[in-house]
């Protein structure tokens, strides 16, 4: 089973991350960085929690953002050590930002989350209505997903309508596929255009690096995002009803990739047999794309 490494930014978020040790899992770690401004709250749990192997405690050198290195300096550390594993850094930090992505563009399951700022005490009615807009919070992103899904601009031809161009086309593969997984860019073109055409967009590409700069600006943070983005392009490609993209990418999601078999059993039971199993032979290409390395 996969470990996920917690990576705590303290002189960030303070003392707000003490109660993450009893949700995570036991395979689970906790590296938590400090410097010698720590508070004293932090300093007894240090001494109660000293001897757990899931807490890893790293006092740091304090200055500006000096912290910040050298937790960047231990995430590419564990990357290398675990790039199978994934990392949240726990920080209200958004310099965190360029590091997220420059992992993520490369395949590692990497994440950064904060906490509210409190101010004053909280009262029970208080916790009550923090929960609730967070499920309410919860609720609005899933809808948000399924409408920007279904904006998605990937519909090839309606009434009226002209077809998108082969430009156009590599424009909106570009939001999906980072320019340096140049693996995925194969797989992605020539699920589009075929093995010829794609096959030659990918050499172009391969070989221009004013074109891969270009097409990095299109890429989309967001991991569901990308995902919809390609499944719902693919699905119109080939005909098939791309408004059913949230239905195949949760499905995709929700597997190991190299778990085919699961894969293509979820996609008999959604779309049923033939011939609604296009669905997943037009995607199965494109397995590691979506869910990554």
């Amino acid at each position: 089973m996969k470990r996920k490494f917690y990576l705590i930014d303290t002189e960030n978020v303070g003392d707000r991350w003490l109660g993450l040790l009893p949700k995570i899992k036991k395979k689970d770690r906790i590296i938590t960085f400090y410097t010698e401004h720590h508070s004293k709250h932090l300093e007894q749990n240090l001494m109660k929690q000293v001897h757990n192997p899931r807490i890893t405690w790293l006092e740091c050198v304090a200055g500006n953002n000096a912290l910040d290195y050298q937790l960047i300096g231990v995430l590419s550390y564990l990357i290398a050590k675990h790039p199978e594993s994934s990392f949240c850094i726990y920080s209200n930090d958004r310099d965190y930002r360029t590091t997220v992505e420059f992992w993520q563009s490369r395949g590692i399951a990497v994440c950064r989350k904060g906490f509210a700022v409190e101010n004053g005490k909280k009262s029970k009615k208080k916790k009550g209505k923090k929960k609730k807009e967070q499920i309410q919070q919860s609720t609005k992103k899933e809808v948000q997903i399924r409408q920007k899904a279904a904006q998605l601009p990937c519909t090839l031809e309606t009434s009226g309508q002209k077809k998108w161009t082969e430009e156009q086309l590599v424009a909106i593969i570009a939001k999906s596929v980072a320019v340096t997984d140049l693996g995925g860019w194969y797989q992605a073109l020539t699920s589009v255009f075929g093995q010829e055409t794609g096959r030659s967009w990918y050499l172009k590409i391969r070989g221009d690096a004013n074109l891969r700069e270009r097409l990095s600006k299109y890429w989309m943070t967001d991991e569901a995002e990308r995902g919809l983005n390609l499944v719902a392009l693919v699905l119109g490609i080939h005909d098939l009803d791309e408004t059913r993209a949230e239905e195949a990418y949760e499905i995709i999601r929700s597997h190991n990739r190299k778990n085919v078999k699961a894969i293509r059993a979820d996609f008999d039971k959604c779309f049923g047999q033939k011939p609604q199993q296009q669905y997943f032979k037009v995607l199965r290409p494109l397995l590691q794309v979506i869910k990554g390395k």
